[in-house]
């Protein structure tokens, strides 16, 4: 997942974006959790 320890952070999401990133994961076979590391990582540009 990452160079260490994974922290859990909670994050308030609207239902449609909960709807999205849910029929995402379900489309990649992933979590939700994996389609928001993903995409974070994509808007900050990190590895």
């Amino acid at each position: 997942m990452g160079s260490g320890p994974a922290e859990v952070v909670p994050v308030r999401l609207d239902p449609e974006l909960r709807e999205a990133v849910e029929t995402r994961a379900g489309q990649d076979d992933a979590t939700t959790s994996e389609v928001i590391r993903s995409a974070l990582r994509r808007y900050l540009g990190v590895a």
